[in-house]
C-alpha cells in the first residue's frame, strides 16, 4: 500500500546506531595496543608519549562518531542506496584510521597459537579471509541480536530516522533474523578457520579444517532453512543477488584468465576462488537488500 500524505508526516523513530557504534568501537579499541610505528611518529612530532598513547585509543572512537555524523549530513535527502554507500566509504576511512592507531585484538594470535600452534605470517588471501570472517561474524551478531531482542535491537542499530512501520519487527519474523545471524556468523567462523589452517604448520591443519567444515555446513543448513521459509518475492531477491554476483564473477574470471596468460596475474587456488565468490556475493546481496529497503522507504512497508 502506498503511503499517503498523512503517513509521510507521521513521526519518525530516531535510531541509536551512532551511540551503539561508539560503544562497540570503544570495546574493540580496548582489545588493541598502540601501533609501534604510529606511536613513534607522534612522539617524533613532540607529543608526550602518555598523551600519544591515550589519544590513539580515544581518536578512533571519535572518528567513528564523526564518520556517521558526516554521513548523515551529506546523505540527507538522497536515496537509501547512496546514503549507505556514503556510510560504507566513511566507515572504511574510520576503520583504516583505527588500524593506523592500534594493533587490534592483540591477544587473539596468542590464543589461536595455543590451540593450533604457531601461525605463519598471513599472505594476501589469509588477510582477506580474516577480514571477511570478522565482517561476517560482526554482521551475524548484529542480526542475531535482532532475532533475540526484536525492536529494541533494531532501534539500537539504526543510524537514521525511520518510519516505525519500516523497521517494525514482528514476533514471527524474529526467527528469520536469528537464522540469518546464525548463517552469517558461522560463515565468518568458517572463513577465519580456513585462514588459520592455511597459516598453521603442516601437522596442525586438521583441526582448523574440521572447524571450517562444520561451520560451513551449519551456514549452509541455516541458509537452506531460510530459503524453505521464503515467499516468492524474497526468493526473487535472493536469486537477483546471486545472479548479479555470477555475472560479475564470470566477467572477472575471464579478465583474470587473459591477464594470467600474459603473465600479468598469478594463478588462483581454491581459497582464492572462495574469497572471490564470498566477496562479490556479499556486495551483490547487500546492494539488492538496500534497493529493497529503499523501495520500502518510498512506498511504505506492505501490510
Amino acid at each position: 500500500m502506498a503511503r499517503t500524505v498523512s503517513a509521510d508526516a507521521a513521526p519518525k523513530v530516531q535510531g541509536r546506531g551512532v551511540l551503539t557504534l561508539a560503544i562497540v568501537g570503544a570495546l574493540v579499541v580496548a582489545t588493541g595496543t598502540p601501533d609501534v610505528e604510529s606511536l613513534a611518529m607522534l612522539t617524533g612530532w613532540g607529543v608526550p608519549e602518555t598523551v600519544a598513547r591515550v589519544s590513539m585509543y580515544v581518536a578512533p572512537v571519535l572518528g567513528i562518531v564523526l564518520a556517521m555524523v558526516i554521513g548523515r549530513a551529506i546523505g540527507k535527502g538522497r536515496s537509501m542506496g547512496v546514503r549507505w554507500i556514503l556510510y560504507a566509504l566513511l566507515g572504511g576511512f574510520a576503520g583504516f584510521f583505527m588500524g593506523f592507531c592500534l594493533d587490534l585484538f592483540a591477544g587473539v594470535p596468542g590464543i589461536i597459537a595455543m590451540l593450533s600452534g604457531p601461525l605463519a605470517e598471513p599472505e594476501a588471501i589469509e588477510i582477506i579471509l580474516w577480514s571477511i570472517g570478522a565482517l561476517c561474524i560482526a554482521l551475524g551478531l548484529m542480526v542475531g541480536l535482532i532475532g533475540a531482542f526484536g525492536q529494541p535491537a533494531v532501534n539500537a542499530l539504526q543510524v537514521e530516522e525511520m518510519d516505525p512501520e519500516c523497521i517494525e519487527v514482528r514476533k514471527s519474523e524474529r526467527g528469520v533474523f536469528a537464522l540469518s545471524g546464525l548463517g552469517m556468523g558461522t560463515l565468518g567462523i568458517a572463513c577465519c578457520a580456513l585462514a588459520v589452517s592455511r597459516q598453521a604448520a603442516d601437522g596442525e591443519r586438521l583441526g582448523p579444517v574440521i572447524v571450517a567444515f562444520v561451520a560451513g555446513l551449519l551456514s549452509v543448513a541455516a541458509s537452506y532453512v531460510l530459503w524453505r521459509g521464503f515467499d516468492e518475492m524474497q526468493r526473487r531477491h535472493v536469486v537477483d543477488g546471486y545472479a548479479s554476483s555470477a555475472i560479475v564473477l564470470t566477467l572477472g574470471a575471464f579478465v583474470w584468465a587473459g591477464l594470467q596468460t600474459l603473465g600479468l596475474a598469478q594463478p588462483i587456488d581454491a581459497s582464492g576462488v572462495f574469497v572471490a565468490l564470498i566477496f562479490v556475493q556479499l556486495i551483490a546481496t547487500s546492494y539488492v537488500t538496500s534497493s529493497v529497503m529503499g523501495q520500502m522507504g518510498a512506498f511504505g512497508k506492505p501490510a
